[in-house]
């Protein structure tokens, strides 16, 4: 049998939410009238996390300027002269 012999049937589904508390959450949730405070977020500039990312942005830039200095330096050794007539050292009698 292939795809287009199988039947997709639609099943509708009810869902009845209860506006009373469970007892387990009793005092817990926003139902009960108590509002809860959003969760602050505190930076902290002397943390691990923050040293480790320090860290990282002091390596990255580190290596960047290695491979720069890398690049300038092969492109120092091709030399610039190509153009100009060459003067043969050793030139034959002719």
């Amino acid at each position: 049998m292939g795809m287009l012999a199988v039947e997709e049937t639609e099943e509708e589904t009810e869902v009845e939410l209860a506006d009373s508390e469970p007892s387990f959450l009793r005092g817990q949730t926003g139902r009960s009238g108590r509002q809860l405070e959003p969760v602050k977020i505190v930076k902290n500039p002397d943390g691990s996390l923050q040293r480790a990312a320090l860290q990282q942005v002091a390596n990255t830039k580190e290596r960047r300027e290695l491979r720069k200095a890398q690049q300038q330096q092969a492109i120092d050794t091709i030399p610039k002269d190509m153009n100009k007539p060459w003067e043969d050292p050793l030139p034959e009698a002719g």
